[in-house]
């Protein structure tokens, strides 16, 4: 570099000199950073008795991803250092000057003065912006033009703001919270007052601290984080931080939160691999060509397999979603030399060469192989391909000279063969014939049968009619969940399943037949009823049927608005969506699949789970005409007054039966929360909102979609693993807890600080809670998801046993024969003063859309319409 300088332009000194001094400083770091190493490898590391398998659970919980940058004001103090190996001076018995440099993301922000006995005292207050890391650099001064680095020292500014959450949710939960190792609770359930039945008593969880409404109603801020920090390669400094994070919009404690679906980018298939761009926040390793990048990098949705954007169509190993029997490139080689993988505790800075993520530090989890030093996580040995002694890189190579080569031979024994000059190619003489009228009718068959609710005493729920009163009354601001959702990727969806332009008509026990790879054999349909055909084709609805009253809500796809049906004077909620936002936004796949939802729901007509009238379109939009209940959702009510004990049990026990319901039909629900669960006029619950719901869950079946509310949302999803139904009971855990003592086990100012607080975290409770409270909840929010209570094959019946819901009646709950503990009021049908007024006041009309969709968009929405045989039947 030097040279380039002085070649470049020898008279410009100055710059050879800058040149030079950096060029030292640098060779100074590494010195610096050798030595530390050097230190480390002498370091005695017991092998213990853990195996491989056991890699430390922080390591294996931390997504690298989520440490993003960080936007505030951060503080510096500069107090003294210690034991720091200063540069030996010529003048004996004198101390050298030292000083120290901070830098933001390698930026110079602020140095100290300059001192002999190492204190400085000095305050820096920076505003940094997207950025995330502190350097803090120790320098002695040698001579005017020259100082030379002694002490390296790096910290996150995330863990910094990770640190002080922490502190401050300890200090706003007071003397009175501990964790679940650290006290013994109550045995048993609370003491109550009147024990004439197993809700009829009217305790409450009693806070530690102070309240209002709203959530604690003071607050202690920590002043910021004071601690010796450990300096490459020796030595510590006392520092002094903190860093108040700018937030575009606070969380509040306990409020409404709208879920959040992250859509998956272009996926580009790669010998089975589904490679989507991805962005890392932390140095990654390319599984091709074995260099490290940052930022931008494609990813395998399947086997995580990660490389740059460049190298992805030169992966020639096959993919283990993958079937054995299809023909891969890497047969035109004859390399299959199996690593000889050795587990080892790594100590260095190694990358796995499958998943490209950093190898963690002084952990157990990482392997080597005895012959060619690859590494990777013990996870991912199964998938590392036989090249042992070859890289992917010559790999490929050798595989385009083979297929070059193949590709010339073939090309010159065609040239040089007359035989093949004079005769050419045979054309087909069987040209394939039109399809026929049958064949194009079989894409659109008419609308399967929907079947009669069935009867007999084990199903009493099932036929009860629907009265013409308003004690069957709807939702809040569930009802119109597509609106709220939040897109928080790029804007393309998940390949939906293939299932033809037959969509709506299948009904959900046909769907069954589709399933990927289930586990568990699914109910067989019930038998069809020939005559319902002909009465739902002479039964349709139309907007023409309805009077709409009031807007019950509002969203970026349309609205909810409270509707009076003509001709039956029932109030109905119908969800009015835009097909223009359907489409641009890749939702059509999931419109249909809660549509598919409410028909699961209303098969049996459950007491617990929001039901559907009928849906239909018109050119613009389509309709969701549902239930509505008056009653208001639980987040309203347990804002209005702290629930008891057999309350939040009462609801709970609903709820489960509810969730049960879903997954018996293979559906996972992913979206429980306070504000998805309704209250009807006579105490009990209905679940709304069937927008994130996933079909074809069996038992042992998983997904990867990253969605939710972050509050409620598993840490399987935000590590963007695998998963089944048992993500359902992290948070039916998460809904006890509020339920019981009115705020979320995880708290934090923005979704960031909530993740971290969902995978970090030790739950606190009240010392005063019931053991039976704090068993249960301990078991359903446990981080490892094949452990958690309901992950196994009994899936409720898990929870049911538990002593938590001891002397629950089951039968008689779904029979809703149990007294519930609380009944709200309205003043009429029509009111809504359970609904959030900034909606109500709003005329009830639909706005003018301007846009005109095509032939071939509203085919996206053909046999979309649908009425419910108990309309039907009604």
């Amino acid at each position: 570099m030097m040279e380039a300088v002085t070649l470049s332009n020898p008279k410009d000194r100055k710059s050879i000199q800058e040149v030079t001094v950096k060029t030292l400083e640098s060779q100074e770091k590494l010195s610096i950073l050798k030595r530390s190493l050097q230190k480390y490898k002498q370091l005695y590391i017991g092998e213990g008795d853990d195996d491989d398998e056991d890699e430390d659970e922080r390591a294996k919980r931390i997504n690298p991803g989520m440490r993003r940058p960080v936007t505030g004001k951060l503080d510096i103090r500069i107090l003294q250092a210690r034991n720091v190996p200063h540069t030996p001076l010529r003048t004996p018995g004198k101390a050298p000057d030292t000083t120290v440099i901070v830098k933001i993301d390698g930026t110079t922000k602020g140095k100290t003065r300059v001192t002999r006995n190492d204190k400085w005292n000095e305050d820096f207050e920076f505003h940094v912006e997207k950025a995330s890391e502190i350097e803090i650099t120790l320098y002695d001064k040698t001579s005017e033009q020259h100082q030379v680095p002694i002490g390296l020292l790096w910290i996150k500014i995330s863990d910094i703001a990770e640190e002080l959450r922490k502190k401050r949710i300890e200090a706003e939960s007071g003397p009175g919270w501990v964790t679940a190792s650290n006290a013994q609770f109550e045995t048993g359930s609370p003491t109550a007052t009147n024990n004439n039945g197993p809700y009829g008593d009217t305790y409450s969880v009693p806070y530690a601290v102070a309240r209002t409404q709203q959530g604690i109603g003071t607050t202690y801020l920590p002043d910021g984080i004071e601690a010796w920090f450990e300096v490459e390669p020796a030595g510590q400094i006392l520092l002094k931080l903190d860093f108040v994070k700018e937030i575009a919009r606070k969380r509040p404690d306990l409020g409404r939160q709208g879920a959040v679906r992250k859509r998956k980018g272009e996926v580009h298939e790669q010998n089975g691999h589904k490679f989507i761009q991805q962005i890392f926040y932390q140095v990654m390793k390319c599984a091709y060509c074995e260099e490290l990048f940052v930022n931008e990098g494609y990813q395998c949705d399947d086997c995580k397999l990660t490389c740059h954007k460049r190298c992805y169509t030169k992966i020639v190993t096959k993919c283990i979603s993958k079937s054995n029997n299809e023909v891969e490139s890497l047969q035109l080689i004859n390399h299959r030399i199996p690593h000889r993988f050795e587990g080892i505790t790594n100590i260095t800075a190694n990358w796995c060469c499958h998943c490209g993520y950093i190898l963690p530090l002084v952990k157990k989890g990482a392997k080597r192989c005895t012959e060619c030093n690859t590494t990777c996580h013990a996870k991912c040995t199964h998938l590392v391909p036989d090249f042992c002694g070859m890289t992917m890189k010559r790999a490929s190579e050798m595989i385009d000279q083979i297929q070059r080569a193949t590709s010339i031979k073939t090309n010159k024994i065609s040239t040089d063969s007359p035989h093949l000059k004079e005769h050419p190619p045979l054309q087909n003489p069987n040209p394939p014939l039109p399809p026929s009228p049958n064949q194009t009718q079989f894409q659109y068959p008419p609308p399967q049968p929907t079947y009669p609710p069935p009867q007999g005493p084990e199903n009493t729920y099932s036929v009860q009619p629907i009265q013409p009163q308003y004690n069957l009354q709807g939702p809040v601001s569930s009802y119109n969940q597509p609106s709220h959702v939040s897109v928080i990727s790029s804007p393309v969806q998940q390949k939906p399943p293939s299932q033809g332009a037959t969509y709506v008509q299948q009904s959900p026990p046909m769907q069954h037949q589709v399933r990927n790879t289930p586990t568990t054999t699914p109910p067989p349909p019930p038998p069809p009823n020939p005559n319902e055909s002909i009465i739902q084709k002479n039964r349709r609805v139309g907007l023409d049927d309805f009077n709409f009253l009031a807007v019950l809500g509002k969203g970026n796809f349309g609205k909810v608005m409270l509707a009076e049906e003509k001709y039956t004077k029932q109030l109905y909620a119908i969800k009015v969506l835009k097909k223009e936002f359907i489409i641009e936004n890749d939702e059509v796949e999931s419109t249909r699949s809660e549509k598919r939802v409410f028909q699961a729901a209303n098969r049996e007509r459950h007491p617990f789970l929001l039901g559907l009238h009928s849906c239909f379109q018109t050119e613009t939009r389509i309709y969701f005409v549902m239930e509505y209940v008056s009653g208001g959702d639980l987040m309203l009510h347990i804002q209005r007054e702290q629930f008891t004990y057999r309350r939040a049990q009462f609801y709970a026990a609903e709820v489960l039966l509810a969730l049960e319901y879903l997954h018996k039909s293979g559906i996972i629900y992913r979206d429980l929360k306070l504000d998805n669960i309704l209250l009807t006029l006579d105490g009990h619950i209905k679940i709304a909102d069937y927008g994130l719901c996933k079909e074809e869950m069996w038992w042992g079946s998983t997904t990867n979609t990253f969605c939710g509310t972050p509050e409620f949302m598993a840490p399987e999803i935000l590590l963007e693993q695998r998963y089944g139904r048992a993500v359902d009971w992290w948070a039916f855990g998460v809904l006890i807890y509020e339920m019981l003592l009115g705020q979320s086990p995880f708290r934090g100012d923005d979704e960031d600080e909530i993740f971290d607080a969902i995978l970090e975290d030790e739950i606190l409770y009240p010392i005063n809670m019931s053991r039976d409270s704090v068993s249960i909840l301990q078991k359903l929010l446990t981080r490892e998801p094949e452990k958690r209570l309901g992950s196994g094959r009994g899936d409720a019946e898990e929870i049911k046993r538990h002593p938590f819901f001891k002397g629950v009646n089951w039968d008689d709950m779904l029979a809703k024969k149990v007294p519930p503990p609380f009944y709200p009021s309205i003043s009429s049908p029509t009111d809504t003063s359970n609904f959030d007024e900034e909606f109500t006041r709003e005329v009830p009309v639909l706005t003018p859309v301007h846009s005109h969709l095509n032939a071939e968009a509203q085919e996206e929405f053909k046999g979309f319409s649908y009425v419910s045989d108990w309309v039907v039947g009604s």
